[in-house]
């Protein structure tokens, strides 16, 4: 079936779990894609004759059009409805697949990454906004959770299925293999009939472009360490406010970091992503250089991280509706201190490190899963669902390049680096759980559902 019969086939009632399972698959597909790419790196980089300096911007381009496509796609959910956004979305990352797959050179592959990245723009936020707009407040923590569980299941499985498909296959099939998915899911989406009431105002177009830089330049300036792409953020800045102050809608809502109730969520948000990268990213070297694991394992004893990740991030969901996703969050930052802290101090033997990562893991599950998009929901309106959600993540994103950035900074300048990471990462930790309990919703989100 072409493109054009999925947008003229006509609407009809699907069921809720049905149209919830849809948008998880695409969370599944971007995560999948994710880490599917790292077994086939050294392939593709020998396919085009570049060296390693060159393949880091395979995930440079990614990380960074990802973080500049989040908080737009959430705006124009909003504006034109999550349905059609996430089909955008979904269609992007599917012709960017096609791009990366079919590219005669190294350009023409990073730009297919860079398509694949603006559509998980339109997938990763908008899904969160679907499901707390389908479901009512009082379910609405543990249908959240079924997104990390997704995410978790992909991440897991990318790697593994990447080896298998290098071992048998070219490394082009990595990216092809996304194409059915991406057909099937809209597909099936098209059946769906939104109800969602859309806001009807001029599309800040000034706005989404100066945002855009910014976003850009102080990625990039955290990748490449570079002073003067920080200097061209910190300019832009005061020019995106002045702009947006003068907005109908604008894409940059100021009050979302004038108002305490979002501001504090939106800190939170990115302390939980630097907790999560420097937890993630740096534990396969620290097994190696303390625990002196080879280095073909050392990959494998974060495996538990990632299962308790997946089982908290469930767990949190169905706690947030009977807890209060406030408390829930709160023993998810305790977690995340206590296991930083065991790691900054150093732990002896393997099963004592495993056991340290397996409760990290439990708590950036929840750090980053439901708790926290349930809590940003009931501060704000629910036309504005999509924008308050692509914000969470877009700050999640910030932190989590910070982490590996100074994280790195932090290993190779000093004898103890690792001790200087996690005792950063604990503090990270003890901010949050100062802005948590700080916390109070302003704004409670009306019962009921909206499709």
């Amino acid at each position: 079936m072409s493109l054009q019969a999925v947008y003229t086939t006509k609407p009809r009632v699907v069921s809720q779990s049905r149209i919830i399972v849809i948008f998880l698959l695409g969370i599944f597909m971007g995560a999948l894609d994710h880490g599917i790419v790292g077994p086939a790196l050294s392939s593709i980089l020998a396919s085009f004759e570049v060296g390693t300096s060159w393949g880091v911007w395979s995930f440079t381009i990614y990380t960074l059009l990802f973080a500049v496509s989040i908080p737009v796609m959430g705006k124009l959910s909003d504006r034109f409805g999550r349905k059609g956004t996430f089909m955008s979305g979904i269609i992007l990352f599917g012709i960017g697949s096609i791009i990366a797959a079919f590219a005669p050179n190294f350009g023409l592959f990073l730009l297919g990454r860079a398509v694949q990245a603006i559509g998980s723009g339109g997938i990763f936020p908008i899904t969160a906004a679907q499901i707390a707009a389908t479901y009512p407040p009082e379910k609405r923590g543990k249908a959240l959770g079924w997104i990390g569980v997704s995410f978790g299941i992909g991440t897991i499985m990318g790697p593994l299925i990447g080896g298998l498909i290098i071992s048998f296959a070219d490394w082009q099939w990595i990216f092809l293999m996304n194409v059915p998915i991406a057909l099937a899911i809209l597909l099936s989406i098209s059946r769906y009939r939104s109800e969602q009431q859309t806001a009807k105002k001029a599309i800040d177009g000034f706005g989404i472009a100066v945002l855009s830089l910014l976003i850009a330049s102080l990625m990039l300036a955290t990748t490449e360490k570079s002073i003067w792409l920080a200097v061209v953020a910190v300019v832009l800045l005061p020019i995106l406010i002045m702009v947006e102050r003068k907005q109908a809608d604008p894409v940059l809502k100021l009050s979302y970091f004038s108002r305490g109730s979002t501001l504090l969520l939106l800190i939170a948000s990115l302390t939980s992503g630097f907790v999560m990268a420097s937890a993630i990213n740096m534990l396969p070297y620290y097994a190696e250089t303390l625990l002196d694991i080879p280095k073909g394992n050392s990959g494998l004893t974060v495996m538990p991280m990632a299962v308790a990740s997946m089982a908290a991030s469930l767990l949190a969901g169905y706690l947030s509706d009977r807890m209060g996703p406030k408390r829930v969050l709160l023993l998810g930052f305790i977690i995340t201190l206590a296991g930083a802290a065991a790691l900054a101090t150093g732990t002896e033997s393997l099963p004592l490190f495993e056991l340290t990562i397996l409760a990290m893991g439990f708590g950036v599950g929840i750090v980053i899963g439901a708790p926290l998009n349930v809590m940003i929901l009931q501060a704000v309106g629910m036309q504005e669902m999509g924008a308050a959600v692509g914000y969470l993540s877009l700050l999640r994103s910030v932190g989590s390049t910070l982490g590996p950035t100074l994280a790195g900074q932090l290993i190779l300048s000093n004898d103890n680096g690792f001790a200087y990471l996690y005792v950063t990462s604990a503090a990270a930790s003890i901010l949050s759980i100062v802005l948590i309990s700080m916390w109070s919703s302003r704004t409670k989100l009306a019962d009921g559902k909206v499709g």
